[in-house]
């Protein structure tokens, strides 16, 4: 179980940030009231608290912890809030902080508790409250996780966790990875950056029962599916995959397959057929969404759709009437009140002509043919 040391406590103020502009835990909850103020301690001061484990918690981009304590009568517990950059990060420090003293718990989006302590993630938020006897009661904790959601940030929690197989899961050990520490914990194959988190790849990791021993199933995510081939192809050169002759006494054997943007490995499988039973249920399937709208009883039916095609072009032409029977009233107007004022200015037109006819074509002939036509 990871706590607090003495050490760490002591340590608090002088590490932490001023909390007054930073504080998200309630002053009460429940009945539960704070006993000292927050103390809020930024990333890069986890390490007089956590100790080894500070590490693997920047991993998952932690931005600050906020501890207070609390007392109800004689009770008393200590609640740390990790603030993480997003759900992902919280739900992934959630399963490296877990262990099997603690059972699910309905609290939150994730929990676990124990007598003693309980795990939740609300959010962005990763909530760690640890007693001396006797923790909160769930339905108190509620009340907590309630107020906290409030201000927590919602963006979708990792789904990754969709690819592993049911058939043989050892249930709760399951872990989400976003970093070589945490996941040298759970595959010690190397200390580096073998899976390429450079490249934002994720990881979740759990344990099977594969013919009876157990296995490790470690699946990857990439962006891209060039990115996942060109990794697995690295992995393919250094460690040993599916030697010929079966599983070596003695000797780390990885069994392995990529299907699109997800490489899968084995550790530990006790032979080909135990390890591709597993390796078979893995496929990646992806999904497309279509936002056009699409047809609903709400729509206009054909037949109003046909008279209102109608209706809109009689509209349109009755305006084409109307505006041709105003422009030929403003004309006959000016040429009455205003003659050569504003219309037939033979003086001031010109015509382009070819000089295909020995006598030119003056503007004014057309004026006297129309005053003739008048006339007649």
């Amino acid at each position: 179980m990871r706590r607090f040391t003495l050490i760490g406590i002591l340590c608090l103020t002088t590490v932490a940030l001023p909390a007054a502009a930073q504080s998200v835990l309630p002053s009460s909850f429940a009945g539960w009231s704070a006993s000292e103020p927050s103390v809020v301690i930024p990333s890069t001061g986890l390490d007089q608290i956590l100790g080894s484990d500070a590490a693997i918690i920047r991993e998952y981009s932690v931005k600050s912890l906020e501890r207070r304590a609390y007392a109800l009568g004689a009770q008393t517990a200590t609640i740390a809030l990790y603030h993480f950059r997003d759900p992902s990060s919280a739900y992934g420090a959630y399963t490296f902080l877990r262990d099997d003293s603690l059972t699910p718990v309905t609290l939150g989006s994730f929990g676990c508790a124990s007598r003693e302590r309980a795990l939740i993630v609300i959010g962005s938020f990763l909530v760690d409250v640890v007693a001396k006897q006797t923790r909160p009661s769930d339905a108190e904790l509620k009340l907590l996780a309630d107020s906290l959601d409030k201000v927590a940030d919602h963006t979708p929690f990792p789904t990754i966790a969709e690819y592993l197989p049911e058939q043989g899961l050892v249930h709760r050990s399951e872990h989400y990875v976003l970093g070589p520490r945490a996941l040298a914990q759970y595959v010690p194959l190397s200390a580096d950056d073998w899976i390429g988190f450079d490249y934002s790849a994720e990881t979740i990791v759990a344990r099977y029962r594969l013919a009876g021993k157990d296995a490790t199933l470690l699946v990857a995510s990439y962006p891209t599916q060039q990115i996942a081939a060109d990794k697995f192809a690295v992995m393919l050169r250094r460690f040993i995959f599916d030697p010929p002759g079966g599983v070596p006494p003695g000797q780390t054997v990885l069994f392995g397959k990529r299907s699109s943007s997800l490489v899968a490995i084995v550790i530990g499988a006790p032979s080909r057929e135990a390890a591709n039973t597993l390796l078979d249920q893995i496929q990646y399937e992806s999904q497309v969404t279509w936002d056009e709208p699409r047809h609903t009883l709400t729509d206009p039916s054909i037949g109003s759709i046909v008279v209102g095609a109608f209706l809109g072009t009689g509209a349109i032409m009755l305006l084409a009437v109307a505006a041709g029977v105003g422009f030929g009233g403003i004309r006959v107007f000016m040429k009455i009140f205003f003659p050569n004022k504003v219309f037939d200015r033979e003086g001031q037109i010109e015509i382009l002509q070819l000089g295909i006819y020995s006598k030119p074509i003056q503007a004014k002939d057309f004026y006297q043919k129309s005053q003739r036509a008048l006339e007649n």
